[in-house]
């Protein structure tokens, strides 16, 4: 049986203090400013990412010229989509008895199951052709790489280390030799990365930028090194170049801009979202990107003018439907937050952001039809949004949130005790608690949640409530 309202209340309290600061209570706002900057440590830069529309060439990389090996691998594709697991084996085997300088069978298989999402499928296939083919450094640089996204480290390193090892010894194909000396050095330093060991990082990023100077992503990688190394300047050179090579890549002042909002310095990063705006005034992903960080910084109304102008540049932009419906949202302007995010719904039904929010607007209304969209809307994406989802936690708490207006308290107390158990609050859900603590009259339980989020986190949804109860409470305190 779950526990009542008292131990949500202490489980709350215990996970806001013990947990300052942990990413489990950093406002969805804050985090979706930084978005489209993300520029951050990851393994698989060097590697061929698994792909929803899997090709010959897009399997084998630059193994080998030409396309009269593809013939096979093709075939192979073509037999895995129609699910002819067998006969795809069949063919890649046939493939690389031809031509041995291919990847390995249970390497272009591996692939395949990750491009459909089959996790313990690829590693099987790995683990096998660690033994049929114990020289080759591709399975350990892949076993790597997804050690590392499990933020497995220590085990990651091991992967990668014995990759590198093997590509030392490996003379079978010049192609193949460099793209695993690329991702070798590109895994170590991302482990260098995530322990914070700069100088490691910079030498292995070094390696992979001297085998191949035109990679964008290593110039990024190299750009977020050096500033962490105190080397400002270079690190801006960096992202400089970076952008040279990839128009998609992070514009240079937008990644400096969050590279000093992480070290909490707030002029700097200013100045340097002002710099990007003034450098790049036409396009719509730097003006969202400026509108996100001002938002972060609950400054609204620098935010709102500088969404308003990426939509201006194009009015279809869905993130941009949904930043401007977020600061409507935080203003309390539930109307013009609902025009936003029904025709972000609209246009991507699926979109999780859109649609969580749309619900928590519409519940705001007086309207018994809009309130139970809002209701079905929530549970919709509850049911969609299971176990191992990132996005349960948020799916719970906008459904908790729903069945209190609704009335339905006790089932609104039963999801927030799950969540505050399993130590995914946010700043949201905080406020919720707050709620309900306080409408059971345990007012200083709820004084102590409010009081911890509002110090903490300058801006999330709810933070306006969250200030006006805490008023209220403060001042019956007091009397």
């Amino acid at each position: 049986m779950m526990k009542r309202l008292s131990d949500t209340a202490s489980n709350a309290v215990v996970s806001l203090e013990a947990r300052r600061g942990a990413d489990g209570l950093r406002p969805r706002l804050r985090r979706l400013a930084w978005a489209v900057l993300v520029v951050g440590l990851i393994a698989g830069a060097g590697s061929r990412p698994a792909q929803a529309q899997v090709t010959a060439q897009s399997l084998v990389g630059k193994a080998v010229s030409g396309d009269a090996e593809f013939q096979d691998i093709t075939s192979g594709i073509n037999r895995f989509r129609d699910r002819d697991i067998d006969g795809c084996r069949a063919m890649f085997e046939r493939a690389h008895s031809n031509n041995p300088k291919l990847p390995p069978p249970g390497v272009l298989m591996s692939m395949l199951w990750l491009s459909v999402n089959q996790l313990q499928a690829a590693r099987g296939e790995l683990e096998q052709t660690v033994v049929d083919y114990p020289e080759d450094p591709e399975p350990y640089l892949m076993l790597g790489d997804l050690a590392f996204q499990e933020r497995r480290v220590t085990d990651a390193e091991t992967l990668f280390t014995r990759g590198v090892s093997l590509t030392d010894a490996f003379e079978s194909n010049p192609k193949r030799k460099r793209d695993f000396q690329i991702r070798g050095f590109a895994g170590l330093a991302a482990v260098a990365e995530a322990r914070k060991q700069w100088p490691l990082a910079e030498q292995q990023l070094q390696g992979w930028l001297e085998l191949d100077p035109d990679s964008a992503s290593g110039h990024q990688r190299m750009g977020i090194v050096r500033f962490q190394l105190g080397k400002p300047s270079e690190a801006l050179a960096e992202f400089r170049e970076a952008r040279n090579l990839d128009d998609n890549a992070v514009q240079p002042e937008l990644a400096m801009a969050r590279l000093y909002d992480e070290k909490n310095d707030a002029e700097k990063a200013r100045k340097l979202i002002e710099l990007a705006v003034e450098s790049s005034p036409e396009d719509p992903a730097v003006l969202l990107a400026s509108a996100q960080w001002y938002l972060g910084q609950n400054d609204l109304a620098a935010a709102k003018k500088q969404t308003e102008a990426a939509l201006a540049l194009d009015e279809k932009s869905l993130e941009a439907k949904i930043v401007r419906g977020a600061i409507a949202r935080v203003e309390r302007d539930y109307a013009t937050a609902e025009t936003f995010f029904s025709s972000a719904h609209t246009q991507s039904p699926l979109n999780f952001p859109a649609s969580n929010s749309l619900a928590l607007v519409l519940i705001e209304s007086d309207n018994d039809e809009s309130r139970q969209r809002a209701l079905e809307m929530a549970e919709g994406n509850v049911a969609l949004h299971r176990e191992n989802s990132p996005q349960q936690a948020n799916a719970l708490t906008t459904l908790a949130w729903v069945f209190y207006k609704l009335g339905r308290r006790e089932d609104a107390e039963q999801i927030l005790t799950q969540i505050s158990q399993s130590n995914q609050l946010t700043s949201d859900g905080a406020y919720y608690v707050a709620r309900l603590l306080a409408d059971r009259g345990e007012s200083q339980r709820a004084t102590t949640i409010l009081e911890q989020v509002l110090d903490r986190e300058p801006v999330f949804a709810t933070r306006a409530d969250a200030e006006d109860l805490l008023k209220r409470l403060t001042t019956e305190a007091s009397e």
